[in-house]
């Protein structure tokens, strides 16, 4: 076998533009070639006589280096990235390879390393990923990541028993705006319509840019100078609830654009598919959007409409039962009923629940309907305000009547509860009404203050430093954790009504009930009993100790007047 020459090997060890380094058994370096002294800016002067040390980051511990040894003891050999600084300080990124030179007995001679800076290979390596994954234009995902993550979106929602929605906009009569203005203007409007589409949407949702229509399948996302983008609506608890989200985005687009010094206004028109109701896969899905956008576009454009015609018409109705409510808010066409609340022990009405109702022509509609519309929409915070606010004026009005003071308690909604300023709406609805803090129970749910606990338990401090109660309604059916139970300064536990309505018959299965109340009472609190319909109920629940109950056999909700009718006649 020919060798090389010395003179040869060393030539290529110096033109290599990979860095070089040999140092002896000590570690203390005896070589590096040109391109050490190129990447690392240490002269070969500087370097020789001392270790590697001489440049590390101080970006890795003692015990990632101890590593490194441990692998060269074992094999020979280590591979792998590592952070190091060059003479002017700033930290590279390098990929590098150390390996032993032994002799006949296996000591170690010399250590020899090479290695190349990864830091233009990482900026390459990203700038490709944008240009595969992201629109240049708009600088939103495209047809790649969008796919991809709908994929994804699928699997979740599958694990989690939750809907996807998709969403296809298409931005009305867009070519008349690039035949009138031209294509860099029509550029332009398209990442403006952009910027406040993504301020619509949830941070939760993907928001992707389109291509032509005319190729569904292969050209979902890409940036051709089309006028479609793509939603994602991740986790929908129903499928109507992305009627919320087209509202939003269609509402974004209402002010003017401002257009080569002129404002256009510009519409859009939207198709809604719902997974896993409309399709089983992302082809699928996208063929319904598609439908039904192709179905509002016939139909005159702008607005949305579903793939199914079921949630049309759910839509529809939401659509104009929030225009109703608007306006029955507005004109205060809302009432409160009270339900009595009776003190089991002694059989004496002390209280009653503020309990919201809304008739109309058409009758009373639930508020099982309206109220997670108020929720959503926000109208559940002016809502709030006039509940609270009527509820303890009339609870004054009640007990000067009766010549007793009564006790309200009054549901907070999760809007309100996590809003700034609750503190100060109560206190300006006690200090208006003129009644005693004390008489004022204010119901939370264990969904609301286990969410955000610490931020939960200082906002009931906040309320309780006014003098008001505080109950957790409906407890055992949400997921409190007893630990934080203790914690929270709340007076009244609520058992929810499903737990009652199980006492049917002498051998009712009672424990669950009997439970919350030694709970309640082992942390001095007052629980109270919802749902009493039958004597069988009443009577267990005050042998069981509860201290208070509500429910059709004690009382019906019933209008203020009504109320104190009631309450003088017993």
């Amino acid at each position: 076998m020919q060798h090389l020459p010395s003179c040869l090997l060393m030539t290529i060890v110096e033109a290599t533009p990979h860095a070089i380094v040999v140092t002896d058994n000590q570690q203390r370096i005896i070589y590096v070639n040109p391109a050490y002294e190129y990447l690392t800016g240490i002269s070969k002067k500087n370097a020789l006589g001392n270790t590697p040390r001489i440049n590390q980051s101080g970006k890795h511990d003692a015990a990632f280096y101890k590593r490194i040894r441990a692998e060269l003891d074992k094999v020979g050999r280590w591979d792998g990235d590592i952070w190091d600084n060059q003479s002017n300080g700033h930290s590279y990124l390098k990929h590098l390879s150390i390996q032993t030179v032994t002799d006949d007995k296996n000591d170690v001679n010399y250590y020899f390393a090479m290695f190349s800076e990864m830091s233009a290979l990482h900026r390459s390596e990203a700038e490709l990923e944008r240009l595969t994954h992201y629109d240049p234009l708009t600088d939103l995902p495209n047809r790649i990541l969008f796919r991809n993550r709908l994929g994804h979106e699928f699997n979740i929602s599958s694990r989690h028993n939750s809907r996807t929605g998709l969403v296809l906009l298409n931005i009305d009569r867009f070519k008349l705006i690039n035949d009138t203005f031209g294509f860099a203007a029509g550029d332009q409007l398209l990442i403006d319509v952009a910027t406040r589409l993504c301020g619509g949407i949830r941070r939760t949702d993907l928001l992707a840019r389109q291509e032509h229509r005319q190729e569904r399948d292969a050209d979902l996302l890409s940036r051709m100078g089309g006028n479609d983008f793509s939603f994602i609506l991740s986790e929908l608890r129903k499928p109507d609830d992305a009627s919320i989200v087209a509202e939003r985005l269609i509402s974004c687009l209402e002010a003017p654009f401002i257009v080569q010094g002129e404002e256009i206004y510009v519409s859009a028109s939207l198709g809604l598919a719902i997974y896993p109701d409309n399709a089983q896969d992302e082809d699928g899905l996208l063929q319904c959007a598609e439908s039904a956008l192709k179905q509002v576009k016939e139909e005159g454009k702008g607005g949305y409409r579903f793939f199914s015609e079921d949630l049309n018409l759910s839509s529809a109705r939401r659509v104009r039962l929030e225009a109703k409510m608007r306006k029955a808010l507005q004109q205060e066409s809302f009432v409160l009923y009270y339900q009595p609340k009776q003190d089991l022990a002694t059989g004496k009405i002390t209280g009653m629940e503020a309990l919201l109702r809304w008739p109309t022509d058409e009758g009373m509609i639930s508020p099982e309907e309206f109220i997670p519309l108020a929720e959503d929409t926000g109208m559940i915070n002016p809502l709030g305000r006039w509940i609270l606010f009527n509820a303890l004026a009339d609870t004054m009005q009640a007990s000067k009547v009766l010549g007793y003071p009564l006790h309200i308690a009054v549901n907070l909604s999760m809007r309100q509860f996590q809003r700034p300023g609750l503190k100060e709406m109560v206190a300006e609805a006690i200090a208006f009404s003129g009644i005693y803090p004390s008489q004022v129970e204010l119901e939370i749910t264990e969904s609301m203050v286990m969410d955000k606990v610490d931020e939960a338990i200082t906002t009931m401090h906040s309320l309780r430093d006014l003098g008001v109660q505080l109950a957790i309604d409906d407890f055992g059916t949400g997921y409190s954790s007893m630990a934080y139970l203790r914690n929270f300064p709340v007076n009244t536990l609520k058992i929810d009504q499903t737990f009652v309505k199980d006492l049917v018959k002498e051998d009712s299965n009672s424990c669950i009930i009997e439970a919350v109340i030694g709970l309640g009472c082992g942390l001095g609190m007052q629980v109270v009993a919802e749902g009493i319909e039958t004597p069988l109920q009443l009577d267990f629940l005050k042998k069981a100790g509860c201290h208070l109950g509500q429910g059709y056999f004690l009382g019906y909700p019933m209008p203020l007047n009504d109320f104190i009718a009631h309450l003088k006649s017993l």
